[in-house]
């Protein structure tokens, strides 16, 4: 107890079945009164954007629409969506998506609030100083229950500066949207591949937030309970995609999980940001891939009560005694044989010609500084060849 150690916790949630119906009434008490609507075609495809539209009043009936950003957000997409936002004359916006839609949501405020390049506001080129001023009224609405996005700091988008293609990060506590609304309702139609990926995405927060080194009493109970509720609840939306209530507590995990992104995550995802930045694949079932590995690669720093905690908040048998880990590394393979995720990186498409750059664009990452075991370059190209 040698410093002083700061604490953000957002607030402003809505949360439970025809949340969504709140939208307007939040817009008015924010006094956005146009604003810019963001999400991608399959929000647009399948009828969510209508739905929120519907259900929220004329408030936003007319309101302009940028619906194009990538299943990984690129700064193209903020960009082309900020030129609307600037263009249309909003003062707010609603993002309706998953985590890649309300990210860049975010990237939009942000450059419409704070002049400059995307790219220097970067945390690792000291960008969080940069950000001196409050974007406009954000109201996120996740229909994944996965990032967490909708109640952190950080916004991750792809950029491309000297030829390298990355995953930067801006992060300030000014990026948390002003209000989150959570309804089931909306993650009723997500595809099997997208509700599991985004579950695991969720379920890798939580362990690897508890996990970190960083001392924050706060995220440890809070990622505790989010581990809890997604571990029980996942297997049963997989089995019964209309179950509201699982839906339900799947969305809240994922929220907990989201505000604990400040203690830290791990190498898992360092790696699979590094891979997000130069492949398209689902940043979720990459994770997934990679908590077994992660688990082993960090297997002498993780202790047994440790690993006897998480064990019992997954349902574990905590009979096994000294053996915990070893149980929890059986489970994770076995939700992702359950969940048709595969298990090693080149069976998702990566390309092994790809190590030299993915370990060098993994290194760049923020994620390992809090991995429980330090990173340095030849524990990423370990944790490479352990993973491919």
């Amino acid at each position: 107890m040698d410093r002083i150690y700061k604490y953000t916790v957002p607030i402003g949630i809505d949360f439970g079945p025809g949340a969504i119906e709140g939208l307007g009434r939040i817009l008015a008490e924010l006094k956005a009164a146009r604003p810019l609507l963001v999400c991608d075609q399959g929000i647009r495809e399948c009828g969510l954007l209508d739905k929120a539209i519907a259900a929220s009043g004329p408030i936003i009936e007319d309101c302009p629409v940028y619906d194009a950003v990538a299943s990984n957000p690129r700064e193209e997409n903020v960009l082309d969506a900020l030129d609307r936002y600037q263009d249309e004359k909003c003062d707010g916006i609603v993002a309706i998506g998953g985590g890649s839609v309300i990210d860049a949501a975010k990237g939009v405020g942000l450059l419409a609030s704070n002049q400059g390049d995307l790219d220097e506001f970067d945390v690792l080129k000291g960008g969080t100083a940069r950000i001196r001023n409050g974007p406009p009224p954000l109201i996120a609405v996740p229909t994944t229950a996965g990032t967490g996005s909708e109640v952190s700091r950080g916004a991750l988008i792809i950029t491309t500066r000297d030829g390298i293609t990355r995953k930067m990060i801006a992060a300030s506590p000014l990026l948390v949207p002003r209000h989150a609304i959570l309804d089931p309702n909306l993650t009723l139609s997500l595809p099997a591949l997208l509700t599991a990926g985004s579950g695991m995405d969720a379920l890798c927060h939580a362990i690897e937030e508890y996990l970190s080194p960083r001392m924050h009493p706060v995220v440890d109970s809070i990622a505790l309970g989010a581990l809890e509720r997604i571990a029980r609840n996942l297997p049963i939306v997989m089995k019964d995609p209309g179950n509201i209530d699982g839906r339900g507590e799947m969305l809240m995990g994922a929220m907990m999980a989201g505000i604990g992104f400040e203690k830290g995550l791990g190498i898992g995802h360092s790696m699979s940001h590094a891979i997000g930045a130069l492949h398209n694949i689902h940043h979720g079932v990459i994770n997934a891939t990679l908590l077994p590995v992660s688990f082993e690669f960090n297997r002498e720093q993780i202790a047994e009560n440790l690993a006897s905690t998480i064990a019992g908040k997954i349902g574990l048998d905590s009979a096994v005694e000294g053996n915990a880990l070893d149980s929890i590394i059986a489970w994770s393979k076995g939700l992702n044989k359950e969940f048709a995720i595969p298990s090693r990186l080149r069976d998702l498409g990566v390309p092994g010609e790809d190590r030299e750059v993915l370990v060098e664009l993994a290194m760049a990452d923020h994620c390992h500084r809090t991995n429980p075991r330090r990173c340095e370059t030849a524990d990423m190209e370990e944790f490479w060849e352990r993973a491919w």
